[in-house]
């Protein structure tokens, strides 16, 4: 083995990619909401970037129409279809989820409502604080008590007074108990008490003859009382616990006018961005202290990047879309069940794009119609499909004509998975079995043998 140093010429491509690239990139990708996060995160590190939230117009101010806007129907759409004159702001405060008070703060109120004594009300409290999520006191009372040392009977008086608040079921010792607390005063508790305690197991998977055959009643007499029963909650706090449910904004709407599809990015969204004036004059200024010009003009460069960055997402997102819903015209008019499946390869390969492209723009992002608010990637089936797809034969076509079948079964004879596939398939619709029985379970549609319906004969 020999070690000798040789210089030689080698020829090869390599892909860079520039920080200015990776900054676009990671610019459309994002959904509306992470990108203002991401704004105002860039503003507070970058004193030469401004940004400006763009304001709506004042509502008692008159708007001087554009003529895109007076042929779009955009702002007619906007308003819903009623023509209340709700704007864009309106519409969206009405949509926030309520603050709820905590449960210790509801029981409080309901124990000053009552007069309830200091020394009883603060023991209520207690207990209050030592229920679980779902309402339940997973302690006896007296492990309880030794715990943080209140009297044995004063906690049992408090117990009592704290199961009489509402929600009707807090402070039970189980989920069972919680629901018998709730059925309180009905005719058939003690049925309803069998039920919960015996036969949980054969409800869950409706064996309904087998359990009215053990307790003694008739198909009807049994679903007369889990009627009843249905109101009955095992998490009885559950509505002080939840997390409101995190709000979706649009990242695009779409409407159809005159046969015709519009499509519109909500600008008043996106804050508009600018660099500056006095910042970038100090920068160009000779007579600045270089060390200062040294500072400013990397971060006026950074600047002017993240802003053709953030203008190169809002047309590319804008053409990605009008592509897309251009080829789910049908979809719009008529329903998920005419939605035609598309690959991205070919949206890039209409728009001149890199299928990655494709991919980042819709990534995360939604898009409002009047049909209901949709991922972009609901619109995308990938490799499933054929070389010329048709309409209602992507994921979510199927999934709806799945749900329409069921719907209009007969309930007391519903299809099975089997069953299903035979009237997709007379539809023009090849699914497999398996693909049947997973769409049925995302759309949280039970199995035959759970929606089957007892009763007589019709």
């Amino acid at each position: 083995m020999s070690l000798e140093t040789r210089l030689g010429q080698r020829q090869e491509q390599r892909l860079a990619l520039l920080p200015q690239m990776l900054q676009s990139i990671e610019v459309l990708q994002l959904a509306t909401q992470d990108l203002l996060e991401f704004l105002e995160l860039e503003v507070q590190q970058n004193e030469t970037l401004e940004l400006r939230p763009a304001e709506p117009p004042d509502p008692e101010l008159p708007v001087a129409p554009t003529a895109d806007r007076e042929d779009s129907g955009w702002e007619e759409w906007r308003r819903g279809p009623t023509g209340d004159g709700e704007d864009g702001k309106s519409a969206f405060l009405a949509n926030v989820p309520a603050g709820t008070d905590s449960l210790v703060e509801f029981v409080r109120q309901q124990l000053a409502f009552r007069e309830v004594p200091a020394l009883l009300a603060d023991a209520v409290i207690q207990l209050c604080e030592h229920l679980d999520d779902r309402g339940i006191l997973p302690f006896s009372l007296e492990q309880l008590a030794a715990e943080i040392d209140v009297p044995l009977e004063l906690l049992q008086e408090a117990h009592a007074e704290l199961i009489t608040l509402e929600p009707r079921g807090i402070g039970a010792f189980d989920t069972v108990h919680a629901m018998l607390l709730q059925a309180e005063g009905d005719p058939d508790l003690g049925t309803i008490e069998r039920l919960l305690r015996e036969h949980l197991e054969e409800l869950g998977r409706n064996k309904l003859p087998d359990v009215a055959r053990a307790m003694a009643l008739s198909i009807d007499e049994l679903q007369l009382v889990l009627e009843r029963m249905r109101d009955l909650s095992p998490r009885p706090a559950a509505a002080f616990t939840g997390e409101a449910a995190a709000i979706v904004r649009p990242d695009a709407y779409v409407w159809v006018r005159e046969g015709g599809v519009r499509v519109a990015l909500d600008d008043r969204m996106v804050p508009e961005l600018s660099v500056n004036a006095e910042y970038a004059a100090l920068a160009g200024d000779r007579g600045t202290a270089r060390e200062v010009r040294d500072y400013l003009r990397p971060k006026l460069r950074s600047a002017r990047d993240l802003i053709e960055a953030v203008a190169h997402r809002q047309e590319t997102l804008l053409r990605v879309v009008e592509s897309v819903m251009r080829e789910q015209q049908s979809f719009l008019q008529l329903g998920k069940s005419a939605i035609r499946p598309l690959r991205m390869s070919e949206i890039a390969e209409r728009l001149g794009m890199h299928t990655s492209t494709v991919s980042r723009a819709i990534a995360g992002k939604h898009v409002q119609t009047e049909r209901g608010l949709f991922r972009l990637r609901d619109f995308f089936d990938g490799g499933r499909i054929d070389a010329a797809p048709a309409a209602g034969q992507g994921r979510m076509a199927v999934g709806q004509q799945i749900a329409d079948l069921v719907a209009g079964e007969d309930k007391q004879r519903p299809l099975s998975d089997d069953e299903l596939v035979a009237a997709l398939k007379a539809q023009g619709v090849q699914a497999a079995r398996r693909t049947v029985t997973k769409y049925r379970k995302e759309l949280g549609i039970p199995s035959s043998y759970q929606r089957r319906v007892f009763g007589a004969e019709p």
